[in-house]
């Protein structure tokens, strides 16, 4: 595509307001529409044309996004307002209505420049996708150049504009450029499968911690189409860190820690509700820092509570240095790179260790624990380095 300008144009369609598919489809908590919006946004389109028949109020929340994010927004009523609209240097995307381009590899190639991506008819048929000949399908999304528009002047004034421009691209002979087969196999390239690209922008699932990847990110999903569980959930994290503080408060330094526990994974599935329900992908950064410093707050409190009840039982000085030994070697062992420090990437685990051994009366138990667990896992670490930075 062209540079970061105004001869980057994208057109969405959207249908009439009758059922819920299509682009009015609700995909983890923000519909179909606004997540291609932040696909179009992601490539640098500075004009978003919507085909619509009216402006209800799932246009308007379009227009609202691409607005704020700096883009020029137009409704389309009827297909022969793109006559005069485009000029020869201007780059056309369209992607059909419904469809998803969650993945990378295809975002690339549509800002490589000028394609029409196919699918074979197989899959492409089975799909929902516009059939171009026997052997494929059109895959949904292409990028035309602005002489292409140019063989829509004979069409009638009823044309559909997306499939008018998908053949004027074709005369034109727009590079054709087929999916890889690991994308169509998967699945996730289809006009009605409910894909949240999350996984495409974030992290992948086997870099997280076990209580991300099996309790949080779970418990999210299922929150993502209930706003008011997952407010609920947010606030019941909130109390959770406010009772740690007060259990701390009242001497009940074991309840505190399992307090912290709970404040914290509830807090991150707040985030991650919040992260999915936002259709902001590719186009914004992630949540920045007040994801990553949110469920951090109750953590001083757990510090506290942990040197509070090895206090109960031993002096001072024994107690800073068994709580420090605690949670450095936990904090140390989750910077390595062995599969093991997923476990320490976040300190639930550790708080949950040290809360029950207090609740069973006997605080050096779980500190024992955990640091015998973080020491075994910087050893493997050290093991999985290589032999040259062992020397």
């Amino acid at each position: 595509m062209e540079p970061d300008d105004l001869s980057r144009i994208a057109l969405l369609s959207l249908g009439p307001a009758i059922g819920m598919g299509g682009n009015r489809r609700c995909v983890g908590g923000a519909t179909a529409l606004e997540r291609q919006i932040d696909v179009t946004l992601a490539l640098r389109c500075r004009r978003i044309w919507l085909f619509a028949q009216e402006q209800d109020g799932l246009a308007v929340r379009a227009q609202a996004m691409a607005e704020a994010a700096g883009a020029q927004f137009r409704l389309i009523h009827r297909g022969r307002q793109l006559l005069g609209s485009l000029r020869s240097q201007d780059s056309l995307l369209v992607l059909a209505e419904g469809l998803l381009p969650a993945d990378r590899e295809v975002l690339a190639l549509l800002d490589e420049g000028p394609v029409i991506l196919t699918i074979p008819a197989e899959s492409g048929t089975a799909g929902g996708f516009e059939r171009l000949d026997r052997e494929v399908c059109w895959a949904g999304a292409m990028v035309l150049p602005g002489r292409a528009i140019e063989q829509l002047d004979s069409l009638g004034e009823e044309m559909d504009p997306v499939s008018a421009l998908l053949r004027a691209g074709r005369v034109a002979r727009v590079v054709e450029r087929a999916l890889s087969d690991d994308l169509i196999g998967s699945g996730r390239w289809s006009l009605t499968a409910d894909l949240v690209p999350r996984a495409s922008a974030g992290a992948g699932t086997g870099q997280a911690s076990p209580v991300t990847r099996y309790v949080v990110r779970p418990l999210a999903e299922r929150l993502v189409e209930r706003p008011g569980w997952s407010m609920a959930l947010g606030m019941a994290g909130a109390m959770a860190a406010i009772g740690a503080a007060g259990s701390l408060y009242l001497a009940l330094p074991a309840v505190a820690l399992l307090s912290v526990a709970a404040a914290g994974v509830q807090l991150q599935c707040w985030l991650a509700v919040r992260a999915q329900r936002d259709p902001r992908v590719f186009s914004a950064p992630g949540q920045g820092r007040f994801a990553a410093l949110l469920p951090l707050i109750p953590e001083p409190v757990g510090a506290a509570a942990l040197i509070a009840g090895l206090n109960t039982q031993y002096a001072w000085s024994s107690t800073f240095y068994i709580a420090f030994l605690t949670i450095a070697t936990w904090l140390l062992a989750g910077l390595g790179r062995h599969v093991s420090s997923r476990i320490f990437a976040e300190r639930t685990g550790l708080w949950l260790v040290t809360g029950l051994g207090g609740l069973a009366g006997a605080w050096i138990a779980g500190p024992a624990l955990a640091s015998a667990l973080a020491l075994g896992a910087l050893l493997l670490n050290l093991r999985n380095q290589p032999a040259i930075t062992q020397a």
